[in-house]
């Protein structure tokens, strides 16, 4: 009976320390930084949104948006409602601007999405945004 009680007791043991010994699957840490480049006092910008892989490669869409080339129509027909004299012509456009900023950008964070990233953080630095995603699993 000693036997099978030292028995039972290895192969408990040696069962915890086999289950220990796998390893979890490393997460995986992916970043989408959004940057914005508003120098131009024309309400040109350039805006980039740069993906960095986790094996540290990184890729980068360049987006150059004028607000004085947008036409009037494109701006307006983007207003679902708005009263007589609320803003000038200037400000529309720019606020047009930055809706295809954002645009872009959650185009970027679906896509992110749909792949099985997860977003841990965000950070923002006057006109530059992190984001900071997560896929748990074995490396692709």
């Amino acid at each position: 009976m000693q036997k099978f009680i030292y028995l039972l007791g290895f192969g408990l043991t040696t069962s915890l320390a086999v289950a220990q010994g796998q390893a979890t699957p490393a997460a995986r840490y992916l970043m989408l930084v959004r940057e914005v480049d508003a120098s131009d006092a024309n309400a040109s910008r350039r805006i980039s949104l740069t993906v960095i892989a986790p094996d540290g490669t990184f890729r980068t869409e360049e987006l150059q948006v004028e607000a004085n080339k947008v036409s009037k129509k494109a701006v307006n027909a983007s207003i679902a409602r708005f009263t007589p004299d609320s803003t000038n012509n200037f400000l529309r456009r720019q606020r047009y601007i930055q809706n295809i900023v954002h645009q872009a950008e959650v185009k970027k964070l679906n896509e992110l999405s749909a792949q099985g990233w997860q977003l841990v953080s965000t950070t923002q630095e006057a006109q530059t945004i992190r984001y900071l995603f997560r896929k748990d699993g074995p490396a692709n």
